[in-house]
């Protein structure tokens, strides 16, 4: 059996959100915040960042839409969370990259459930994205950031960054665990 790419892709969302579904359920809220040095990020940060990513890729590169357009504003995560990311840190994308220590310290404490319903909702329209979208499409210059590459490229980059935090946040559990057993 040959997957093609959007079904690898669909595969590889259902793997991650079942893996940081999983982690979720193991660890306890101190653990999910818990930073391991005041310049590093905590499971909760690096999940947001990871699903930021892709709200911002397919809705401003992929789809050439500005900011309001990114499931973050249109679906009132701003309001329930309390954090307004916009013009904060790489080219004002709002999504960790470059911020200073500062402004990571200016994240609040999401809730585990805020960050599941986000996770879960970027990823939902991802999956619908890739179901809807043919070939051809995927292949198209997408508009946003110079029209440099593809839709595909826009798809598929925040899963690097998804697979490899992931890793991250595993570590940051264990972390968390041996101090606690100390």
């Amino acid at each position: 059996i040959q997957m093609d790419r959007r079904e690898l892709l669909i595969d590889l969302i259902d793997d991650n959100l079942s893996r940081y579904d999983w982690l979720l359920s193991q660890i306890s809220d101190d653990c999910l915040h818990w930073q391991p040095h005041p310049q590093a990020n905590s499971i909760a940060v690096t999940m947001w960042h990871c699903v930021r990513v892709f709200d911002v890729f397919l809705t401003q590169h992929a789809d050439g839409q500005p900011a309001e357009a990114e499931l973050w504003a249109k679906n009132g995560w701003s309001e329930k969370t309390g954090y307004n990311p916009y013009g904060i840190g790489l080219y004002g994308w709002g999504t960790v990259q470059e911020y200073t220590t500062a402004e990571v310290a200016a994240i609040p404490h999401f809730s585990r459930e805020h960050l599941q319903g986000y996770f879960h909702e970027v990823l939902a329209d991802v999956k619908a994205r890739l179901t809807r979208l043919s070939e051809a499409e995927l292949d198209a210059t997408a508009p946003g950031f110079g029209a440099k590459y593809s839709v595909f490229f826009w798809m598929k980059a925040p899963f690097m960054d998804l697979t490899r935090h992931l890793g991250e946040c595993f570590a940051l559990k264990e972390m968390w665990e041996r101090q606690q057993a100390a």
